[in-house]
C-alpha cells in the first residue's frame, strides 16, 4: 500500500524532496508510513534523540529479532559495547594517517583531473571529475589500489546502491549483498597482501588484537572505503547544483569562509536523506508510541532544515556558524570519515570553482534513489556560457 503523504521513489519527490519533509515536520512529525511499516521522523530534536541513544534505538535489527545477513554485519551495524573495541581501532587507524598530506596529494589529484580536462568544452561532472577523485583520494587514504571503473564495477556499485531502498524495493536487496561482498572480497584479497601503507596497512599489523570475525573486519573496511568515494561524490555533484542556483555565495568558498561553507552545503544538499533503526523497547516520540521491534526512519534531510533549530533554514547561507546539521549523523554511528568528506569537499570544490568560476550546468539526471540522493550524469561547459537547461 503506497502511503499517501509520502512516495519517496517518486521521481518528482527524488527531484525535490524537501517540500513533503517540510509537509510531514510540520502536520504529522512523527508519520507511520504503511509501505515501509516504519515511523518517518523529520524533526531536528527528535532525530537526534533516536541517533544519540543506540541502546533504545539500535542499528543492529537482530535486537529485536531481524536477522543481519552477512555482508551487513560491520562497524556500521554494531551497537555498544560490541561496536565499541572495533570502533576504538577505526579511529585509531584514522588517526595514524597524515591527513595533511592527504590533503596536499588530494589537491595534486584534483588540479590534475582539471588539467586533463582543460581542452574539453564540456564534461560530466560526474564520471570525469567527483568519482575518480574521491575514489582516488579515499583509496589513497586506505592504502589500497582503486578498482578499474569498468562495466563491472558500475554494475555492483548500482546494485549496491539501489539495495540501499530495499525496504522500498524488496527486489534489490539480494543483489546488493551481492555487491556488498563482491566489494568486501577485494578488500580481503588485499589485506591478504599485508599491506603496509594507510589505514589497510594499520589494519593488516594491528588486526590480531582484535576479537572479531574476519567477516566482520573486512565489511567494515568495505563499508568506510566505498562510503569515502560514493557519498563525497554524491555530495559534489548535489553541492555544484546548489551553486548554479546562488552563484552570488561562489566567492565565499575561498579562503575563511570555505569551512563554513562546506558546512552549510552538507545542511541544505546532502546526499544521506536517511538512516534507519529498530525500537528496542516501547518508546515514546513526541507523543506517539513506537513500539518494541518498530522500525524508525531518521530523515536527516528534514531535520536539517528544521525551523526550530536553524534560523531562515530554507536559506543557503555560506557564513552560517553554528551550525548543528546531522549530515554526518550523531553519536556512535555518526560518520567515522567526516573529516575525510570534508578534506575532499573543499578540496574539489575550491580547485574547481578557482579555475572555472563561470562553468555552466547543461543539463542533468539524477540516481533514482530515495536514501542517497546525487546525481548520475551532470554535464557541465567549463567555459562559463549561459546554461541550456537545469
Amino acid at each position: 500500500m503506497a502511503d499517501e503523504l509520502f512516495n519517496p521513489l517518486d521521481p518528482e519527490v527524488i527531484r525535490d524532496p524537501y517540500p513533503i519533509y517540510r509537509a510531514l515536520r510540520e502536520s504529522d512529525p512523527v508519520h507511520w508510513h504503511e509501505q515501509l511499516g516504519a515511523w518517518i521522523l523529520t524533526r531536528h530534536a527528535d532525530c537526534t534523540q533516536v541517533l544519540k541513544n543506540p541502546d533504545i534505538f539500535a542499528a543492529d535489527f537482530r535486537k529485536v529479532g531481524i536477522p543481519t545477513p552477512g555482508p551487513l554485519l560491520s562497524l556500521q551495524t554494531l551497537d555498544p559495547p560490541d561496536q565499541t573495541p572495533l570502533r576504538h581501532f577505526a579511529v585509531d587507524a584514522l588517526r595514524r594517517q597524515d591527513l595533511r598530506a592527504l590533503e596536499q596529494e588530494a589537491a595534486a589529484r584534483a588540479e590534475s583531473l582539471l588539467d586533463g580536462l582543460a581542452d574539453r568544452d564540456t564534461i560530466d561532472f560526474v564520471t570525469d571529475f567527483a568519482t575518480p577523485f574521491t575514489l582516488g583520494t579515499i583509496s589513497h587514504l586506505v592504502g589500497m589500489p582503486p578498482p578499474e571503473a569498468d562495466e563491472e564495477w558500475r554494475r555492483h556499485n548500482d546494485r549496491l546502491h539501489r539495495s540501499m531502498d530495499a525496504g522500498l524495493d524488496p527486489d534489490s536487496e539480494e543483489a546488493g549483498l551481492a555487491a556488498r561482498q563482491h566489494f568486501s572480497d577485494y578488500v580481503a584479497r588485499w589485506l591478504a597482501r599485508r599491506p603496509e601503507t594507510g589505514i589497510s596497512g594499520y589494519v593488516a599489523a594491528n588486526r590480531e588484537g582484535l576479537d572479531y570475525a574476519d567477516e566482520v573486519l573486512f565489511n567494515s573496511l568495505r563499508a568506510f572505503w566505498h562510503a569515502g568515494f560514493e557519498v563525497p561524490a554524491r555530495f559534489l555533484g548535489n553541492a555544484l547544483m546548489t551553486l548554479q542556483q546562488y552563484p552570488e555565495v561562489v566567492n565565499e568558498l575561498s579562503g575563511a569562509h570555505v569551512d563554513t561553507a562546506v558546512e552549510e552545503l552538507v545542511r541544505f544538499s546532502g546526499p544521506v536523506h536517511v538512516v534507519s533503526r529498530a525500537a528496542t523497547e516501547d518508546v515514546t516520540i513526541a507523543g506517539r508510541t513506537v513500539h518494541r521491534g518498530d522500525m524508525v526512519v531518521v530523515v536527516l534531510a528534514a531535520a536539517n532544515r528544521d525551523p526550530e533549530r536553524f534560523t531562515d533554514p530554507e536559506t543557503l547561507d555560506l557564513t552560517r556558524d553554528p551550525n548543528p546539521h546531522l549530515g554526518f549523523g550523531r553519536g556512535t554511528h555518526s560518520c567515522l570519515g567526516n573529516v575525510v568528506a570534508r578534506i575532499e569537499a573543499r578540496v574539489a570544490l575550491r580547485a574547481l570553482l578557482t579555475r572555472y568560476p563561470r562553468l555552466a550546468v547543461l543539463g542533468s539526471e539524477r540516481f533514482l534513489n530515495a536514501t542517497l540522493h546525487g546525481h548520475s550524469r551532470i554535464e557541465v561547459r567549463l567555459s562559463g556560457a549561459p546554461a541550456l537547461a537545469h
